[in-house]
């Protein structure tokens, strides 16, 4: 294996970089390059240019902060193989080939490499292929890249290295190789993945989804909105309790982004929850609830936390105020859970995770407001368009042969059902 990219500081620079020469990479003949200054870094970019293709994973840690720390990045681009040292290196000068419509990034489970990315960078890829959405399509619904490289490449990779410190300098053998080899794959699969797609007439649902992920932001979502991504406070059926969740859901997070601490750390969602439903006065009565750990409620905390119970200023935006206000109706229950069944139906046809076409909150607001994922786009041509007739009454549904759901059209139910088609 080639050794390159020492740092430029002498020692210190021998020191750090690991050396790559007592790395495998089951005979492929690509090559590993240490980054860990701007000239090496200029390289990935003339490199990434005249690929037009690359494939990238990052190592990073987040236990212990709000914002993903950064310890790796790893960039694919013809032979070569870029380990990247972000602690030694601003990688800010990548925005020029995230920004370049002519570079494709295929990344694995790309949303959390994207945020953090993004925060490193300045910049997402105009152009993205995420292998993990992409076999989604072929009924692989959130399979890992092992998964994925045995199906199709008949690949093995070792996994061990994936929980070791990766701030630690020099990295070991073992973990350049385990870096290395998740995007030594990754173009080749994406080749395979696509051919497959192609041969079921897929490949436009897929893209159109890694459009979607490119658009998706969650860092960037609104505070106010914090309170809905708990799953104890979605069942709070009062809106006077949802909207002491969404108080102090957002200050919750407001307080986790400023001291960069996760979110759970300063108070538990069981705690936010228990909050909304027995809307506390005094700070013996706080300290008694569920999920509320005394030994971090300070009494200035305490005091804060009182006084957004006791609250009745507007929590926020109007989008925020929606939410809250916006239950479903009681009698609509069984019409989503009979919406539900008609997306599970049409994912068994496809052969896909049901999830994929809609999850219960796109049911929901389907179900509500007629908007949402099944209203456009793939998931409307496929499930949603028969889903809205049925709602408007233009489609009842039966049961055929004891065992599947068909859609009847109300105007032809004399002549028979029309079955879900793929």
């Amino acid at each position: 294996m080639e050794r390159f990219g020492r740092h430029s500081d002498g020692v210190a620079g021998e020191m750090l970089a690991p050396d790559l020469r007592r790395t495998l990479l089951h005979g492929q003949g690509v090559r590993l390059r240490w980054v860990a200054n701007d000239i090496d870094l200029q390289e990935v970019v003339k490199e990434a240019q005249s690929a037009g293709s690359v494939a990238v994973d990052t190592e990073f840690h987040r236990e212990r902060s709000y914002y993903p720390k950064l310890a790796l990045v790893q960039m694919r681009a013809g032979d070569l193989i870029f380990l990247i040292d972000p602690l030694t290196v601003d990688l800010e000068p990548l925005a020029e080939i995230f920004i370049d419509d002519q570079i494709k990034f295929v990344f694995h489970a790309s949303e959390q490499d994207l945020e953090i990315l993004e925060r490193a960078v300045g910049a997402r890829p105009v152009h993205l292929f995420d292998t993990q959405v992409a076999a989604g399509f072929l009924g692989l619904s959130h399979a890992s890249l092992g998964a994925l490289l045995h199906q199709f490449l008949q690949v093995a990779i070792a996994k061990g290295a994936r929980l070791s410190d990766w701030m630690a300098r020099p990295l070991t053998s073992e973990q350049i190789d385990y870096a290395a080899t998740d995007v030594l794959y990754l173009e080749e699969l994406e080749r395979r993945i696509v051919a497959e797609l192609d041969s079921v007439c897929r490949r436009s649902w897929a893209l159109e989804e890694m459009e979607a992920v490119l658009r998706r932001r969650r860092s960037e979502a609104p505070v106010e909105l914090a309170w809905t991504r708990i799953r104890e406070c979605r069942a709070l059926e009062d809106e006077s309790q949802r909207r002491i969740a969404a108080r102090v859901a957002a200050w919750r997070e407001e307080q986790a982004r400023v001291r960069d601490v996760p979110a759970r750390s300063l108070l538990s969602d069981l705690a936010i929850a228990s909050i909304a439903r027995a809307a506390p006065r005094s700070r013996s009565e706080l300290q008694r609830l569920r999920g509320v750990d005394v030994r971090r409620i300070s009494a200035e905390v305490a005091e804060c936390l009182l006084d957004l119970v006791a609250s009745d200023e507007p929590v926020g935006t109007a989008t925020a105020e929606l939410a809250i206000s916006a239950t479903m109706r009681p009698e609509l229950a069984p019409i989503v859970l009979l919406a539900a069944s008609v997306v599970q139906a049409k994912a068994l046809d496809l052969g896909i995770d049901a999830s994929l076409i809609a999850a219960r909150d796109d049911i929901v607001d389907f179900v509500v407001r007629r908007r949402g994922g099944l209203a456009r786009g793939w998931r409307y041509e496929v499930c949603g368009a028969e889903l809205g007739s049925l709602l408007s009454g233009e489609r009842s549904i039966e049961v055929a042969g004891q065992e599947r759901l068909v859609m009847l059209p109300i105007s032809r139910a004399a002549n028979g059902a029309h079955e879900f088609n793929s």
